[in-house]
């Protein structure tokens, strides 16, 4: 009988020392609870800010792979050229409609200027806006401004990274409605290059 007790009675002592020392653990300080997901906010905020960023640096790049990888699996792209789901079909839309570039590429003719990125997050998703100006070089070879729109996102954390789940742009000037199912398509080339 003795070894059978005593498997039950070393549980017990094991449960009673638990108990013990949780008891004498100090309260969770709702102000570092507060603290640590203010610091998560502001660190996914960032985050989500450079993607906006990236996305125009990938672009003016012509770096398509990179520039479609911002996307979620599942991220829908939504502009002049149509709609389009997942990285590799907004990459293969890009190459098609835009051209690759080719080796050591380096864009001497235009950019685009992102700003005024406005992010909620709330969780695992997020809801974005921001603004772009697209510039490209005048005759005298200085910046023109040429096109100007904004961007209404939606973001989702995808394998611990932020995403763009989906994105719509909306032309300023020129005017383009993004939500329009009967969208004017995308102004002419630019310089050789047509945006957006």
């Amino acid at each position: 009988m003795k070894r059978s007790t005593t498997p039950f009675v070393r549980v017990l002592a094991m449960l009673a020392v638990t108990l013990a020392l949780s008891a004498c653990a100090p309260p969770e300080d709702p102000r570092v609870t507060a603290l640590e997901k203010r610091v998560q906010q502001l660190q996914d905020e960032k985050a989500i800010r450079e993607v906006v960023i990236r996305y125009g640096e990938y672009l003016d790049a012509r770096d398509y792979a990179a520039y479609a990888s911002l996307f979620a699996s599942d991220g829908v792209w939504t502009g002049g050229f149509g709609s389009f789901t997942g990285p590799a079909a907004i990459q293969a839309m890009l190459e098609k409609n835009l051209g690759k570039a080719e080796e050591g590429f380096v864009n001497k003719a235009n950019f685009h200027l992102m700003t005024t990125v406005v992010v909620d997050v709330d969780g695992d998703t997020a809801k974005v806006r921001s603004r772009y100006t697209f510039f490209t070089a005048s005759p005298e070879n200085r910046p023109v401004p040429a096109l100007a729109g904004r961007y209404v996102d939606e973001f989702v954390r995808e394998n611990g990274a932020w995403k763009i789940k989906k994105r719509i742009t909306h032309g300023v000037i020129p005017y383009r409605d993004g939500n329009d199912p009967n969208r004017p398509p995308p102004p002419t080339s630019l310089n050789g290059v047509t945006t957006k």
